[in-house]
C-alpha cells in the first residue's frame, strides 16, 4: 500500500501530471407514491408503493418501516394486513448500488379497531308450549355472532343453530344465553306442564276410629271428644284408609269436613278453648290418652261455626303427603288448652259411625 501511494505521489510531481480524486457518490432519494387506503380496519390490507432515484447510479434496495410495528418489508411495493390498531407513521428509504441509503420519506396510515357485531338471538321457540306431564318438548334456536351458546336446566353448551328435546316434570322456563366479543344476549321461553288433578273422598274407618278416656279405656265406632260429668277428658281418634292413594301422588289440597257432628249434651266450644287435631302414629286406641299437646297441630276449630264449614287444611295436606305409600292415616282430636271446664257436666262433640268426618283429597301424579 505504501508503495502504491508513493507511486501516485511521484506521478503527481511529474511534469504534465495533475492531481486526480475519485468522484463522490450522490445519495439516492426516496419517494412514497401511495399508502392506500389511508384508513383501514384492523386486519384489512394496506398497499404500500414507493420508488427511488439515483443521479450517479441505480436504486437496488428498499425498506419500509412503521413507528409502531417496526420493519414492514423490502420491496418497492408490498401489501400488509398485520398493522396494529392506531395511527402509524410510515417511513420509506432506498439504497443505491454503492450501498448508500437515502433519507426516509414519510407518510401515515390509521388502523381502526374492529367493531364486533353484537350477539343476536334470531329465534328461540318451543313446540309445543303446553304439555301433559311426561310428554316431550322440542326447543329450537338460531343465534348470530356468538362464540358460546348455552341452554340451562342441564342441557349445557349447544351450537349456534340447533334443537334439543326436553321433558319437564313441571312448568319450566328455559333460558338461552349467547356470548361473543364482549356482548351477551339471552332469551327465555316457558313450557307449561299441565297436570290432571284427581280427587278422592275418604270416610273415617268405623272399626279403627273411636275415643279414649283419661283412664285409658277406649271404644270404637262412635267418636267423642270433650269432658264428662266427672270432669274427665275424652279424646277422639279418627283413622282413614289411604291405600287408594297412588304411591307417586303429590297432594295439593286436603279439605277436612267435620260438619256432621252431634252435641248430645252441652256444647264444648268455646268453654274448652279450641278443638285441635294432631297426627297420631297408627296403632291402637288403648292407653293412648295424652294429657299434653304432643306436637304441632294439623288444624284448630275455635267455634261451632268453624266446625260447620269444611275447610282446606295445609297441615293435613303436609302430614298426609308424608304418609303416602302407607295404608292408614290417624289423627287425635282433643281440647288441649282446657281438658275440662270443671262444671260437672258432659261437654261433648259426637260423630256417629254412619257420619264420621271425611277428608276430600286432591292430588296429581
Amino acid at each position: 500500500m505504501k508503495r502504491v501511494l508513493l507511486t501516485l505521489a511521484v506521478l503527481a510531481l511529474l511534469p504534465g501530471c495533475a492531481w486526480i480524486l475519485p468522484a463522490a457518490n450522490e445519495t439516492p432519494k426516496a419517494y412514497i407514491n401511495t399508502i392506500s387506503p389511508p384508513e383501514v380496519t384492523e386486519g384489512e390490507t394496506v398497499r404500500l408503493s414507493g420508488y427511488g432515484t439515483d443521479k450517479d447510479g441505480e436504486v437496488v434496495g428498499y425498506r419500509w418501516r412503521s413507528d409502531r410495528d417496526g420493519e414492514l418489508g423490502t420491496a418497492a411495493e408490498l401489501d400488509t394486513h398485520s398493522l396494529s390498531v392506531g395511527k402509524h407513521a410510515i417511513f420509506f428509504m432506498v439504497q443505491d448500488n454503492n450501498d448508500a441509503w437515502s433519507a426516509e420519506a414519510t407518510a401515515s396510515v390509521t388502523v381502526l379497531p374492529v367493531v364486533a357485531a353484537p350477539v343476536i338471538i334470531d329465534a328461540f321457540a318451543a313446540s309445543p308450549l303446553a304439555i301433559e306431564r311426561g310428554d316431550a318438548v322440542t326447543l329450537t334456536w338460531q343465534v348470530s355472532n356468538a362464540q358460546t351458546v348455552t341452554l340451562d336446566h342441564g342441557v349445557g353448551t349447544v351450537s349456534a343453530t340447533g334443537s334439543a328435546t326436553v321433558t319437564p316434570a313441571e312448568t319450566t322456563t328455559y333460558t338461552l344465553t349467547a356470548t361473543g366479543d364482549g356482548s351477551t344476549a339471552s332469551a327465555a321461553i316457558t313450557v307449561s306442564v299441565q297436570t290432571t288433578v284427581h280427587q278422592i273422598t275418604l270416610a273415617a274407618d268405623t272399626e279403627e276410629s273411636g275415643f279414649v278416656r283419661s283412664s285409658g279405656a277406649f271404644t270404637t265406632g262412635y267418636v267423642y271428644v270433650g269432658d264428662d260429668s266427672h270432669n274427665r277428658g275424652i279424646q277422639g281418634f279418627l283413622t282413614w284408609d289411604i291405600s287408594r292413594l297412588p304411591d307417586e301422588a303429590v297432594i295439593t289440597k286436603v279439605i277436612v269436613d267435620m260438619s256432621d257432628y252431634e252435641t248430645p249434651h252441652d256444647r264444648p266450644l268455646p268453654d274448652l278453648e279450641s278443638l285441635t287435631a294432631y297426627e297420631h302414629p297408627y296403632d291402637t286406641l288403648y292407653n293412648e290418652y295424652w294429657s299434653l299437646a304432643p306436637s304441632t297441630p294439623l288444624a284448630e276449630w275455635w267455634s261451632m261455626d268453624d266446625l260447620d264449614e269444611p275447610t282446606s287444611e295445609p297441615g293435613f295436606a303436609e302430614a298426609l303427603q308424608d304418609r303416602v305409600g302407607d295404608n292408614r292415616f290417624q289423627i287425635r282430636l282433643q281440647f288441649a288448652e282446657a281438658e275440662t271446664d270443671d262444671d260437672d257436666d258432659n261437654d261433648l262433640l259426637r260423630w256417629v259411625p254412619e257420619h264420621l268426618p271425611m277428608l276430600i283429597v286432591e292430588y296429581h301424579t
